[in-house]
């Protein structure tokens, strides 16, 4: 299975070449079905036969995409998840965890709370709050509830009962909005805040699958932090700049490091 390679196709596409149990983790946000809300698609991430579904369909397409996903992650495998809720649907993101806690092997095993420097939208609302956070869910296989895999550090381990102590990681986490690149793509993340899941979750050499990779933004972080990524992006404009940062990135890399970080099979 090659490595370090992004697929210009849904993830549907991509997922079905996947070999089972092949993937140690998923970072990714999804489309949160929000493209109707404004005329200028501020929020059209791009995937608009996506974003704009019945809540039904909603729930019934990112269910499915988990199903693949718990076939592609390993055992011990994390799925970081970051999906708001928008102002017509709020209960939205509930209702789809408790769909894939319901229908899959997997389960919540911690839920994040993502705070931005900056709050959406403006005071316009009698009713509504602006929103400076937004929460990752961190999918596990339930059996692996208490046993999934971390890249945790130890602080001391105590010389009579071998009890092992950690350093201290919350669940609460403040990072930009996104890496200030512009393009068409509005809602991206920060490698500030993929650097931070993956500190917490994945060991170096891990291989990171991110379904809506956008302009990149995951596996930058995947390449200054030595794992492996493989990804997919439906939008060829998104995907050709996905190329040219992930391509500066691994340029940079090497010139630190003094070794290719390539494609390995």
């Amino acid at each position: 299975m090659e490595r370090n390679i992004i697929y210009n196709e849904d993830c549907k596409i991509t997922l079905k070449i996947l070999q089972d149990k092949s993937i140690d983790g998923i970072i990714t946000s999804p489309p949160y079905n929000i493209n109707t809300e404004r005329s200028d698609c501020y929020y059209n991430n791009g995937y608009s036969e996506l974003d704009g579904l019945s809540e039904n369909d909603y729930l019934e397409v990112r269910t499915n995409e988990f199903k693949e996903f718990s076939r592609v992650i390993n055992d011990t495998g994390v799925i970081c998840y970051n999906i708001s809720y928008a102002k017509e649907n709020p209960i939205l993101p509930t209702l789809l965890v408790a769909k894939i806690h319901n229908e899959t092997d997997l389960t919540i095993a911690d839920i994040i709370c993502w705070k931005k420097p900056n709050a959406i939208p403006f005071q316009t609302s009698p009713t509504k709050l602006s929103r400076i956070t937004e929460l990752i869910y961190v999918f596990v296989k339930k059996e692996k509830l208490h046993t999934f895999k971390t890249n945790k550090e130890v602080s001391k381990v105590n010389e009579k009962t071998g009890q092992k102590f950690y350093k201290n990681y919350v669940n609460y986490i403040e990072a930009r909005n996104n890496d200030g690149y512009q393009c068409q793509l509005k809602a991206s993340f920060s490698q500030d805040l993929v650097n931070q899941l993956i500190n917490i979750y994945f060991p170096k050499g891990s291989l990171i699958y991110e379904p809506f990779t956008g302009i990149g933004t995951t596996q930058l972080s995947c390449i200054e932090n030595d794992c492996y990524y493989i990804g997919s992006e439906l939008v060829k404009d998104h995907y050709e700049i996905s190329l040219k940062r992930v391509g500066e990135k691994r340029k940079e890399k090497d010139l630190q490091a003094g070794t290719l970080f390539g494609n390995e099979m």
